[in-house]
Order: C-alpha cells, then structure tokens, then sequence
C-alpha cells in the first residue's frame, strides 16, 4: 500500500476527521490541486519515514511531490491553523474528561500548559532571517531561530498547543516573546469563551523570563492559574514596604523555615501587587553539597494553593525541556534545509502535528511507551500497511 493511502488512514484513525474537511478548514486551496493535496501528511510523517527527505520520497513515488514545497512555502497561516484544529478539541477534551474525576483523580490529571522557548543553530548565508541569539547551554552567541512553544501536560498525556517562531525586531512582523505567548492566550481564551468552557482549573507554568504584566494580567483574565518565578523588576508590598523578591528573601532569612524536600526549605507569605493583586510568593532555600545556601522565589495568583503545592506544580515546569529534546532527536525540529521563511514556519508547523500525533498514538495503546519508542511503533504501522 504507499505511503499517501497509509498516511492519511492512520491521520484519519488518530484525528477522527477526513484529511480533506481538515485540509479544507485550516485555509489551504483544496479545490486547485486535490491530487496534491492528498500528499500533504508526508510533511508530518517524514520523521516516522525511512526517506529523510521530500526528495528522496519524490524519487521512489512520483517526482510531482516536489511540488509540494510550494504549499510548505506559501501557505505558512494554514499550515499553523491546522495545529490548532487539531489540538484545541484535544485541550477541551481533557477539561471535560478534568471535570469529571474525583478530587484524587484530578491532583493525578491537572491540567498545565507550560511555556518555554528554544533555540537551534543553522549555518548558511541562504537561509531568511537568521539572527544571532545567545545561547544560555555554551554562553555563546549562535545564529539560528528562536521557537516558542506552549506544551498542554495532563497525567502521561502530553502535546503542543502552540509552536511559533520568533521574528527579530528589524522584520514587519515582530512581536516580542512575552507579546506571542500574551496572543496564544488570548486567543485559548476566546475559542474556550466559544464553546463555553472555563480555563480556571488550569495552570500556567513559565521561568521569570515570562513573569511579565502583560503575560500575567492576560493569564489572570482569561481565569488561568499562574505558578511562575518572579524577576527582581518585581515590587511586592510586604509589611507596609515595597519590596523586590530579593529584598523579601532578606527580610524573612533569619525567621522559621520549614521543611519541604530533603535539603529544601521554604517560607509561605502573602503580599499585594499593585496589577495582580493579592499574590502568594514561596521563599524556597536550599542547601548544596558544599553546604552553600542558595535562595530563590516562585508566585502563584491563587490565595488557596500551599507552598508544597506550589513547589511541585513548578517542578513540572521541566517536563517542557523533555519535549525539546523529543522534538529535536526524533521530529526534526531545527534539522529542515528551509531557505524562505514562509517554509519554516510551515516545517514548525509539521513538527507541533507530528508530536500531537505522537500523543494521539500512545494515547490509544494500553500501556504507555516512551516517546521513542512511539515513534518506532508509527515508523512500524505505516511501513506494514
């Protein structure tokens, strides 16, 4: 059977909708070449492929696939709304599946969506709108792109919500990182306010990097529940002053600290912002092995959430480092040959589908594989179709 027929049932099987209806929906002109279009699953599947590339694929089932690099360069929007199509009714899916556990089964479930960024390096003079970004793993500056990603996590289920590339400031359409994440919220809240459903059972877990007003006011009024770790921009009042997180840390270190993890400690206050409001901040100390005393703060809008509480929701904050790496070692995220814009936007696209994919695979089997191990399951179903 080819890979166009094996492709699109085992899509159609996953998705529970037609690779036309979707195609149709998300914007691309289905009408002007439906022969081609048929195709378009071989951009999401190629990592599960033995080909590595559109062209070899063109080489062994028709060089009209070529063609396809056309759609990968002129139809960026559809390609990122038909991410969207895919995993907004997955989202909704797990809050109505959310509302109906128990309050055990929900502290198992919780609903996060966690934001982070990351960076891959390119070499190339052809390539559009490179730019040189510095890189916090070597403390070197690289040319490359800069990827933000919104990661839905709930239990052992976990996909993207949103893949989206970073433009510099010198492009038309530049928008800052905190400006992008800031837009995806927004627009969660508007699809959710559609279909009438409520985002105040989920979190929102970022690094101080997004701990911005506009990302948190934005989070607040769309009713999410923000865990985050402040910047030192920050002033809290605190018994009648306006202090940083810093300053806070000084002011409670030679008070009572109680007991968190083995070598953690922290102190619970409650502090009022002049934007967010009432805030509760968690002043965590550790100790190293060299005995040195490290200190550091995380927020939380919500009153009612208790240190431990806060804590561990943060501590999964790395689940979104994992998915880079899946992302990068087994979907080819940073690995495309790309040169127009418009095609990495697309290629980024294809990547977000195929880790939504991933999900909706191991999602289906009984026991709950690794990530890799998925991927060679998909890699073994279309090759024995």
């Amino acid at each position: 059977m080819s890979i166009k027929i094996s492709g699109c049932r085992l899509c159609q099987r996953l998705i529970g909708t037609t690779l036309r209806i979707l195609v149709i929906r998300a914007g691309f002109p289905y009408h002007k070449a439906p022969h081609l279009y048929r195709w378009l699953w071989v951009f999401v599947l190629l990592p599960f492929l033995e080909e590595a590339t559109l062209n070899e694929l063109a080489e062994k089932h028709g060089k009209e696939l070529k063609q396809l690099y056309g759609i990968l360069r002129t139809y960026p929007q559809s390609f990122e709304r038909l991410v969207r199509l895919i995993s907004l009714p997955l989202l909704l899916e797990q809050m109505e599946e959310f509302s109906e556990l128990n309050d055990t089964a929900k502290s198992r479930r919780r609903i996060r969506i966690i934001v982070d960024d990351t960076k891959t390096e390119k070499y190339g003079q052809c390539m559009e709108w490179l730019h040189k970004l510095f890189d916090h793993c070597t403390d070197t500056y690289i040319m490359g792109y800069n990827f933000v990603l919104l990661l839905v996590v709930s239990g052992e289920m976990v996909f993207p919500l949103g893949f989206v590339l970073w433009l510099p400031s010198s492009h038309a359409d530049y928008r800052s990182k905190n400006d992008i994440v800031r837009d995806e919220i927004t627009q969660l809240q508007a699809e959710c306010e559609a279909h009438e459903v409520s985002l105040e059972d989920v979190e929102l877990l970022c690094d101080s990097a997004y701990c911005r007003q506009k990302v948190v006011l934005t989070a607040q009024h769309a009713g999410l529940r923000v865990i985050t770790k402040p910047g030192n921009t920050h002033k809290f009042v605190f018994e009648g002053e306006k202090l940083t997180p810093k300053e806070i840390i000084e002011r409670v270190k030679g008070r009572q600290w109680k007991g968190l993890e083995a070598e953690i400690s922290y102190q619970r206050v409650v502090v009022s912002h002049h934007k967010y409001g009432e805030v509760v901040l968690v002043v965590r100390r550790r100790r190293l092995k060299n005995q040195k005393l490290i200190y550091d703060v995380l927020l939380c809008t919500k009153r009612f959430y208790t240190a431990p509480r806060i804590h561990q929701s943060y501590k999964k904050r790395w689940r979104v480092e994992l998915e880079f790496k899946y992302d990068k070692q087994y979907l080819g995220l940073g690995k495309g040959q790309c040169q127009k814009l418009g095609s990495i936007r697309s290629q980024l696209a294809c990547v977000a589908l195929a880790g939504l994919l991933v999900a909706l695979f191991r999602r289906q089997l009984s026991r709950n594989p690794s990530f890799r191990n998925t991927v060679r399951l998909i890699a073994q179903e279309l090759r024995s179709e």
